[in-house]
């Protein structure tokens, strides 16, 4: 990944991160700005195939989580993200974040899961929830900010790079 575009997608995520975590929106003319400058940065570097590759991968972030957000699973702000993302990552990191996202949200909901547990419920209770109803008394609707599970998945790919 070029220091140009490890500088913009590291752009992306912390002011991502920033609105999710304060007000769960991801605002869409952030989304859309990234998406447009990731299509215009690769096309003029690297002409049709930057182009191309920069489709593929906001296509790679985005048809995935479409389909999560249409049963319910995931916010419409997340998979706008994943688009810009994909835009200026390309196909390849974006499904790595994609994949490692989903698998550390998947381990957030386990920790959700165990805080209902009799002898956990007195920790649970302590927990401070800003998003929404609390994990213990929201039944199936406690939502969490997926940036939560992304912010740690892009990190671990920076190790990896």
């Amino acid at each position: 990944m070029s220091v140009w575009v490890l500088a913009a997608v590291s752009v992306l995520l912390v002011t991502a991160c920033w609105t999710d975590l304060r007000k769960m929106k991801i605002p869409n003319e952030l989304t859309a700005l990234f998406a447009v400058s990731g299509f215009l940065f690769h096309g003029v570097a690297d002409g049709g195939n930057g182009l191309r590759l920069a489709v593929v991968g906001a296509l790679t972030g985005f048809l995935p989580l479409y389909v999560m957000n249409r049963f319910g699973g995931i916010g419409g702000g997340d998979v706008k993200w994943f688009g810009a993302f994909g835009a200026w990552a390309g196909p390849m990191i974006t499904f790595q974040l994609l994949i490692l996202s989903i698998v550390i949200a998947g381990g957030i909901a386990c920790v959700l899961l165990l805080l209902r547990f009799p002898g956990l419920q007195s920790v649970g209770r302590k927990m401070k929830w800003p998003w929404g109803k609390h994990p213990l008394a929201a039944g199936k609707g406690v939502r969490f900010p997926f940036m939560l599970a992304v912010a740690p998945g892009f990190m671990t790919l920076l190790g990896k790079g």
